[in-house]
C-alpha cells in the first residue's frame, strides 16, 4: 500500500510540474487602437497676447518634441490645418464637444492637445490639456520658468509624454463591435425586415479575402433586424462606399495601419447622408491592422448614420 501511495504521489508531482510548465493557451493577440494625437495651437494670453504666432509656435515645437518622446501617432500639421479650414474653425478654443468629435472623425485623432501660454509675475507658464475626443476626459500638464515660453516646451513635452504613456487609455474610447453598436442603437433603430444593399470597395495594398468594412456593416444591419440583399434592385436602402488603408509603420511591437472610409446612404436615387471616418489601428500584422481599421471606421460611420433609418 505504501509503495502504491508513493507511486501515485510521484505521478501527481510530475503532472503538476508539467501543468505549471505548460500554461493555459493564451488568446490570439488582438489589434488595438493607436492613440493618434492632434496638437492644436495654444491660446496666447496676458502680456504676450499681441504675439499671434506664439501659440502656433508652441504647438509646432511640442509636436516635434513628442515625436521623439514615445510611441505616438501625430496628425500632420498640414493635414490638421486643412481640416480646420474645411470646418471653418479657428485652431484655438475648441471647447465645443461636437466640434472636437468632428475634428477627431476627420483627422483620426483620439486625443487633442490644446492649452494656453501666459506670463504671471516673473514666470512664463505653458499649460496643456489632453482631451479624449470621444470620452471627454481631460489630463493636465504644465511647465513654468523665467525663460522664454518656447524654451519651456521641452519640459512640457516630457510631462505630456509621461501622461500619455501612463494614462492615455483613460482618454481612449472603448472598442466597439457590431453587437455592441447594435445594442446601442436597438432602442431607436428597427430593421423590421427592410431590405438593404451594401457595397464598399476596399484597398489595403495587400491581398485580402473578405471586405472588412462591408462585412462589419452587414453584421450590424442583420443584428438590428434588416434584411441584407445581394441585388441592389431589391433594396429600399443602399450603403455605397470606398475605403483605403495604408501602412502607418510600427507601434510598440505591432504593425499599424490608417484607414479612411467614405460612406453614402441612399434611398433609391436620393442620397440621405454622406460621411467619412479615419481610424489608426495596430495589430500583429499589417493586413490584420488594415482590416480592423476599416472595420472600426465602418462601425463608427454606421453608428452615426443608421439613426436616419429609424
Amino acid at each position: 500500500m505504501n509503495r502504491l501511495l508513493m507511486i501515485l504521489a510521484a505521478v501527481f508531482t510530475v503532472h503538476s510540474a508539467a501543468v505549471a510548465a505548460d500554461p493555459a493557451p493564451q488568446p490570439e493577440t488582438a489589434s488595438l487602437p493607436v492613440p493618434t494625437i492632434a496638437v492644436l495651437p495654444f491660446d496666447s494670453r496676458g502680456a504676450r497676447a499681441q504675439d499671434e504666432n506664439l501659440g502656433k509656435s508652441i504647438a509646432e515645437l511640442l509636436s516635434v518634441e513628442l515625436a521623439t518622446q514615445g510611441d505616438f501617432e501625430l496628425v500632420e500639421r498640414a493635414e490638421l490645418d486643412k481640416i480646420l479650414t474645411e470646418l471653418h474653425l479657428s485652431a484655438t478654443g475648441l471647447v465645443d464637444k461636437e466640434t472636437q468629435l468632428k475634428l477627431g472623425q476627420l483627422t483620426g485623432a483620439k486625443i487633442l492637445i490644446t492649452g494656453s501660454v501666459f506670463r504671471s509675475g516673473d514666470n512664463n507658464y505653458v499649460v496643456a490639456k489632453l482631451i479624449g475626443v470621444e470620452t471627454g476626459k481631460v489630463l493636465p500638464a504644465a511647465a513654468k520658468g523665467d525663460s522664454a515660453a518656447t524654451d519651456l516646451v521641452s519640459e512640457l513635452a516630457v510631462k505630456v509624454a509621461g501622461q500619455l504613456t501612463a494614462r492615455s487609455r483613460q482618454l481612449m474610447p472603448k472598442s466597439k463591435t457590431a453587437l455592441s453598436v447594435a445594442g446601442e442603437l436597438s432602442g431607436t433603430v428597427k430593421g423590421n425586415g427592410r431590405k438593404v444593399y451594401v457595397k464598399i470597395a476596399e484597398s489595403i495594398s495587400a491581398p485580402a479575402i473578405d471586405p472588412a468594412a462591408e462585412t462589419e456593416l452587414k453584421k450590424l444591419l442583420i443584428a438590428l433586424g434588416f434584411e441584407v440583399v445581394e441585388d441592389r434592385q431589391d433594396a429600399e436602402f443602399l450603403f455605397l462606399g470606398e475605403g483605403l488603408a495604408t501602412d502607418s509603420g510600427r507601434y510598440q511591437n505591432f504593425s499599424s495601419s490608417t484607414a479612411r472610409l467614405e460612406l453614402n446612404l441612399y434611398k433609391g436615387k436620393q442620397i440621405l447622408l454622406s460621411d467619412r471616418q479615419k481610424e489608426t489601428v495596430a495589430g500583429p500584422s499589417y493586413v490584420i491592422a488594415a482590416k480592423d481599421a476599416l472595420a472600426r471606421s465602418s462601425l463608427e460611420l454606421a453608428r452615426r448614420m443608421l439613426p436616419a433609418l429609424k
